[in-house]
């Protein structure tokens, strides 16, 4: 067996999303690594590379009351689109989501961020 590496969200980080990772990336949450109440707010304080119309976030939840039996749906997801604004992000229109960490038996486990454009660009991320 092979050990899987994963990339945990730190609490701030320059993502580069590029056609090297196919403009996405993932990060892992542990919640141990922040101190939160009950949601996640991450903050899009820079952009560098222009003409992206958005940034997709997907949040992914682990729902721990159910089995790893087949054909048991275990993850369950929440997607966010911000809208880009022209000349990029800025500390003056920066841009932020809550997501919850946790509904009922669901805890957040990992974050997708993404770009459909094909456009090389720098963000700024920020958690709180």
């Amino acid at each position: 067996m092979k050990a899987v590496k994963r990339n945990f969200l730190n609490v701030e980080e320059n993502i580069r999303l590029n056609k090297i990772n196919n403009f996405q990336v993932s990060r892992y949450f542990n919640p141990s690594d922040f101190n939160l109440e009950d949601k996640l707010n991450l903050h899009f304080d820079y952009s560098e590379g222009l003409g992206a119309k958005y940034i997709r976030i997907l949040a992914v939840y682990i729902d721990t009351s159910k089995s790893m039996i087949p054909y048991e749906g275990n993850e369950f997801t929440e997607e966010f689109k911000l809208t880009l604004p022209v000349g990029g992000i800025t500390k003056k229109n920066a841009l932020s989501v809550s997501l919850k960490l946790k509904e009922d038996t669901k805890l957040l486990w990992k974050i997708g961020i993404q770009i459909r454009q094909e456009i090389n660009i720098l963000i700024q991320l920020t958690v709180s």
